[in-house]
């Protein structure tokens, strides 16, 4: 990685980070293709370790907000979407799967434009948990999925909310990706030296979360997760 590259890193990861600090969501949006073609490597593991750290701020500033129960609920939920996702990767193809989630991702989405009110009550918090676990596993798309059943919500809500999940659910995918050859020292290392961008992501989260309305929250954080959709559909397509 060249000194431009590395800072061209840093700057998609500022972004990114600080998308994800304002929205709950999104730092793989912003920064994750450029982190792609800059380095492979970059993406999922060392995304995924520096995204957990914004995810502790999150978790921690908004846990006044967090739904606990649906968290529980989630969290229950979780096993089961990560072992689906770990035995239909064994016998399926990755692609076909990507595609189908993030299809299902903008379906959700516009349905949810049009009107249509989310999934609510104690069955949909453990679906949502095995949802986004799921989705995390298959296709690295575990915001999106969880905007389908919590989209509605406040903004603290869905920060905390989907923080504090993923500081379980993460781990868990790390280890997997650890097994399975995708994420050793090197990754580990590439995590560190990009840490600065990080922490500028959170410093923009903080000027970011006091000018977005609730109105605005619903519609951002719903275009961002079907820009994710999107831009995943796009690249599984053209590889």
């Amino acid at each position: 990685m060249s000194i431009t590259e590395y800072l061209i890193a840093l700057a998609f990861l500022a972004v990114g980070c600080g998308v994800q600090s304002t929205l709950g969501i999104g730092a793989a949006l912003v920064a994750g293709p450029a982190l792609t073609v800059i380095d492979p490597d970059l993406i999922p593991g060392p995304m995924l370790a520096m995204v957990m750290v914004v995810n502790i701020r999150n978790a921690v500033a908004d846990r006044q907000s967090t739904d606990v129960v649906a968290w529980r609920r989630a969290l229950v939920g979780a096993p089961v979407g990560l072992g689906m996702g770990v035995f239909i990767l064994a016998y399926s193809d990755a692609e076909a799967l990507t595609l189908l989630v993030s299809s299902f991702v903008l379906a959700a989405v516009a349905l949810q434009l049009s009107g249509l009110k989310p999934p609510t009550g104690i069955a949909s918090d453990y679906v949502a948990g095995a949802a986004t676990a799921f989705s995390s596993t298959v296709a690295a798309l575990p915001g999106p999925m969880f905007v389908i059943f919590h989209g509605h919500r406040t903004p603290g809500t869905v920060r905390g909310t989907m923080a504090s999940f993923m500081l379980f659910v993460t781990p868990a995918i790390l280890v997997f990706l650890a097994f399975d050859g995708r994420f050793g020292i090197r990754h580990l290392f590439l995590a560190a030296i990009l840490t600065p961008g990080m922490f500028l992501g959170l410093l923009l989260g903080k000027t970011l979360r006091s000018k977005i309305s609730l109105d605005r929250f619903r519609g951002l954080i719903l275009s961002v997760a079907s820009l994710s959709a999107a831009v995943v559909i796009v690249r599984t397509v053209a590889l």
